[in-house]
């Protein structure tokens, strides 16, 4: 029988080949004796010739029940491949694009490792890098040196003698097959590329056609070549920084200008008009170049080129640069997001038409958008009134520009008539891209299925012109619609769309948008470190292209901290989204920003503050829609509640639901149903309305929500069995996720943590149900890194701190990689087998590392949440299950926290809270014991006080007592010679004989 399995990884160094054997199997040298074990793995297969190549392929059909895996660097010879191909189950191939990192992961690779936090630096990082994890290390190596960022890291990767250069020397270039070495010089300046490309170069290769068809081939399979962007599918294009290597290479052979013009009309016949222009102005030919840009501008702009063009136009002569090449170039830095420049190139045109008093529509569209981007509306659509008529697509974009405008300013039936016109204008055009801007303008003025058609056609239309920047658009505005329609998971798929084609050439401002709907579908789906990455690269792009469209990304992570307990990151989010908000009277953001920072006051025990923001709420809402004013009852009612005035909170749930319904915006109408359930006195109405909710957030994908509607459901009096079951589960789950509360109740650990952690006496770390020995953690330094970041209670910790406390006498700037490793070992004690994301347990970004507290069962932490339930439960009148945890609590309280570490200041704060939680929850024990009646328990728990703080005066008053009325005379009276001893040491006034026999008056 022939291996159950033949798995083929081929790639070049550094995808990463190595690392996925060992994951899998154990893994031998191609040079050494094969395995016989069940999993086998090979490593290096292209360092043997061909014939042992083929001797290992009939080696390994030879094996019976083994799954075997090789790497190599380059394809296997192909009589070896014809080998495995004739097993009875062909060999599965994993090449580089399934081995490159995917944009997240190069995300969190640079935070945790290298602590970037500027997630579109990253971004930028996985662009020039296709995700070839060797790359990415390189790249965070080079973002680690300060003062290199978006704009040099190219030449940082790059330029002959760094780091990345060398390596894509030595261990990608230096082995190239000649055939593959010359075409890839030959298509170092060129992209994209095809094989019919490559075919037509085939004379400054010297290689025969099929020849370069195969180095193609070669090329893409070992991932120096990959996928080319979604606006050239079937092609291919080097990576970005191996190209920029090629280029910055001494000695590289100059292409000629016959060359470059072959390619170059190659380009312009097959639909490249961009890459033709771009390729016939290297080789010079400026006029040529000039006549392209003019005639096909419009169309490279709307396939994302807009950054390109613009700099294309300004390479060009002076005298090349004519009006309609002048147009092209403001249009192209407006549409890059560079408001600045696109104003100075717009200014003349625009002082010309003033001049003569002609408007084309090609210039009054485009310069009026501009005004639109900087929030100047009515400057907007002074330029588009003056505009010239026109019947071609200019025309019916100045119509769409107009009805898009006046929306925004309110006035609707200007609008819905401006509408109507761009549709009957777009019909007499026969344009696609007039089509999709006509339905797209009416998609913003219509409601439900109407919208939804009108932004079909828009797409449909925007797809058959080959648009693929108003493709982003209108699949932003689908992914919203979706949002408000609580279609979750339909929504994160059209945003996912939407950041894809903006991430190719969209507007800045169509990126950051459609960052932030996935990031908010993310949310409502539970995938909470995902929809955080999103919300600060949102953030983050609006900072770069100078927008002020950073208010929805900080509210979302704002949302994104509340829900997993963190209130003061959360607070500070809110009322910064807020105060942005406010600022570009934004109320969708406003709005939501205040409610949830009104619910977070009243759960941080803030009744006043909380007041306030929920007035500044209602206050907003009263010129929005009803959406918003829904919302703002519920702020309203949350804060009654909370200040015990259930009548008020009653009348604001009702509003809430009344609103939310005739708004039918189904996500508020199901947080305005948890409100009537939380205020109502009755079991069933509660029960009810928790079933409503639960059953939308269903309908919408939104599982965590549910779940903790569930939780609800389970806490009602009168819950069945099923529903309690379900509510347990529901737990489960959402402790699984880092959800800490529901409705400010604590839920419970889950029982089987995956890591438990013990700093009360002794330090220990349980993964899997088995304590870390000492040797995993490689150095001492480790365990003390993960003790520092725990006595922060999840607080981030400055990299300059920790390298500080861990390396005192050492210089910062020879410390800073020393941590870097200290955080990898961290995480691989904590996760061996890297099952969770890099950060799951330890965040690292520039603001510093925290340990998420939440995300693993931690003794003392349990032990402060017990305690204040046990003592909350004593103030309430229920002494039997206080008496019962507070007991819990004394018995988890194995000695003081981080015993081990009993002279350093970092553990002083925790261990001081949680000895001082303790003998609180002990003294609170003796008296529910003395009312009890067990005297002997009380004396015990008393007794143990005392050991730990001798001079507690109460507990010696209080043991006195127990001991006498217990009958126990002879101990009482040690124990007030014990008492007076220890007033006497410290000159504390001594207590008098008469406390032997007089009884005490109140609590210990």
């Amino acid at each position: 029988m022939a291996p159950s399995r033949c798995l083929l990884l081929v790639a070049a160094a550094g995808y990463g080949k190595t690392t996925a054997l060992e994951s899998a199997c154990a893994v031998v040298p191609a040079f050494a004796e094969p395995p016989l074990a069940l999993d086998a793995g090979v490593d290096d297969v292209c360092r043997l010739g061909d014939a042992d190549q083929v001797r290992l392929a009939h080696w390994a059909a030879g094996l019976h029940d083994v799954r075997l895996s090789l790497a190599a660097r380059r394809p296997l010879h192909p009589d070896a491949l014809a080998v495995l191909a004739g097993l009875p189950a062909p060999p599965v191939t994993r090449g580089p694009a399934d081995l490159a990192l995917t944009p997240d992961q190069v995300i969190r690779t640079l935070r945790d490792e290298h602590g970037v936090g500027d997630t579109d630096l990253a971004y930028l990082t996985y662009e020039l890098t296709a995700g070839w994890p060797a790359l990415v290390q390189l790249a965070g190596a080079a973002l680690d040196r300060q003062g290199v960022g978006r704009r040099d890291l190219l030449a940082a990767l790059a330029e002959p003698g760094t780091a990345g250069a060398c390596w894509v020397r030595d261990q990608v270039l230096a082995d190239l097959p000649a055939p593959a070495a010359r075409l890839l010089e030959a298509v170092t300046d060129l992209d994209p590329v095809s094989k019919a490309l490559c075919t037509t170069l085939t004379p400054s290769t010297g290689d025969s056609p099929d020849g370069t068809v195969e180095a193609l081939r070669w090329l893409a399979a070992t991932g120096l070549m990959v996928a080319a962007p979604v606006r050239r599918p079937g092609t291919l294009r080097l990576v970005p920084m191996l190209r920029a290597v090629l280029t910055r290479r001494a000695g590289r052979a100059t292409r000629s200008a016959d060359t470059r013009i072959a390619a170059a009309e190659w380009y312009a016949d097959n639909g490249y008009p961009l890459a033709a222009a771009r390729t016939l102005a290297a080789a010079g030919a400026a006029s040529r170049a000039a006549a392209l840009l003019a005639a096909h501008g419009d169309e490279m702009l709307a396939a994302g080129g807009a950054v390109e063009v613009a700099r294309l136009v300004e390479s060009l002569p002076a005298g090349a640069r004519t009006a309609p090449l002048r147009l092209v170039r403001a249009d192209a830095l407006r549409m890059a997001g560079d408001v600045a420049g696109a104003a100075t190139a717009f200014a003349p045109l625009l002082a010309e038409a003033e001049r003569t008093g002609r408007w084309p529509a090609a210039l009054a569209w485009r310069a009026a958008m501009l005004h639109y981007m900087r929030g100047d509306y009515r400057g907007a659509l002074d330029l588009l009134d003056r505009s010239d008529s026109a019947t071609d697509r200019d025309g019916v974009q100045v119509l769409a520009s107009r009805a898009t405008v006046l929306v925004v300013l309110g006035e609707t039936e200007r609008a819905c008539a401006a509408a109507a016109e761009a549709l009957a204008a777009a019909a007499v055009a026969g344009d696609d891209q007039g089509w999709a801007a006509a339905h797209l303008a009416a998609a913003h003025i219509a409601v439900g299925v109407r919208r939804d058609e009108h932004l079909a056609r828009a797409l449909a239309a925007a797809e058959r012109a080959g648009d693929l920047v108003r493709q982003a658009r209108i699949l932003a505005n689908q992914a919203d619609c979706l949002l408000r329609d609580a279609r979750y998971p339909q929504a994160l798929r059209v945003a996912a769309r939407a950041v894809r084609a903006a991430e190719v050439g969209g507007p800045p401002g169509v990126l950051v948008t459609a960052l932030h709907n996935a990031g908010e579908a993310l949310t409502r789906l539970g995938r909470y470190d995902e929809a955080t990455l999103h919300f600060e690269r949102s953030i983050q792009v609006s900072h770069r292209a100078g927008l002020s469209r950073t208010a929805p990304g900080v509210y979302g992570i704002g949302e994104v901290n509340r829900i997993l307990g963190r209130r003061q990151q959360a607070r500070i989010a809110f009322e910064e989204a807020a105060e942005l908000a406010r600022a570009h009277a934004e109320l969708q953001i406003l709005v939501p920003a205040l409610v949830g920072l009104a619910r977070l006051l009243v759960e941080s025990g803030e009744p006043d503050a909380a007041v306030a923001a929920a007035t500044a709420a209602a206050d907003a809402a009263e010129s929005g829609a009803l959406c918003f004013a829904a919302q703002a009852h519920m702020a309203r009612g949350w804060v009654a509640l909370a200040a015990g005035e259930p009548v008020r909170a009653q009348a604001c749930a009702e509003q809430a639901v009344a609103t939310a319904r005739a708004c039918r915006q189904a996500d508020v109408l199901a947080e305005a149903l948890e409100l009537a359930a939380a205020v109502t006195g009755e079991a069933s109405l509660a029960r009810a309305a928790l079933a409503e909710a639960e059953a939308i957030w269903c309908r919408a994908g939104a599982e965590p929500a549910a779940d903790r509607v569930r939780v609800l459901l389970g806490r009602l009096p009168g819950a069945d069995g099923p529903q309690r079951w379900a509510a347990r589960e529901a737990t489960r789950r959402l402790v699984a996720l880092g959800v800490p509360a529901v409705e400010g109740a604590s839920l419970p650990p889950v029982e089987a943590a995956p890591v438990r952690v013990r700093v009360l006496g002794r330090f220990d770390v349980v993964v899997g149900g088995q304590a870390v020995p000492l040797p995993a953690w490689r150095s001492r330094q480790a365990r003390t890194l993960l003790k520092i970041l725990i006595a922060r209670r999840g607080r981030p910790v400055p990299r300059g701190e920790l390298c500080e406390l861990l390396w005192p006498d050492d210089e910062p700037s020879r410390t800073a990689h020393r941590l870097s490793v200290l955080l990898s070992a961290v995480r691989n004690v904590l996760d061996p087998s890297r099952q969770r994301p890099a950060d799951h347990y330890l965040r690292a970004d520039p603001a510093g590392v925290c340990f998420d507290i939440g995300r693993v069962a931690l003794d003392v932490e349990d032990l402060l949440r017990d305690a204040a339930h046990g003592l909350r439960l004593a103030r309430e009148g229920h002494p039997e299950r206080a008496r019962e945890i507070l007991a819990e609590v004394d018995a988890a309280y194995r000695g003081d926290a981080f015993d081990d570490e009993p002279y350093e200041e970092w553990a002083d704060g925790l261990r001081e809270e949680a000895r001082a939680v303790w003998l609180r929850a002990l003294r609170e024990l003796a008296e529910l014991c003395r009312r009890a009646g067990d005297l002997d328990q009380a004396a015990t728990t008393l007794v143990r006080l005392l050991v730990t703080d001798a001079y507690d005066e109460p507990a010696h008053r209080a043991l006195v007592e127990v001991l006498r009325v217990a009958g126990r005379h002879g101990e009482a009276q040690r124990a007030f010679e014990r008492w007076a001893g220890a007033m006497r040491s410290i000159d504390a006034p001594v207590p008098t004989v008469a406390a032997l026999h007089a009884p005490r008056a109140g609590g210990y």
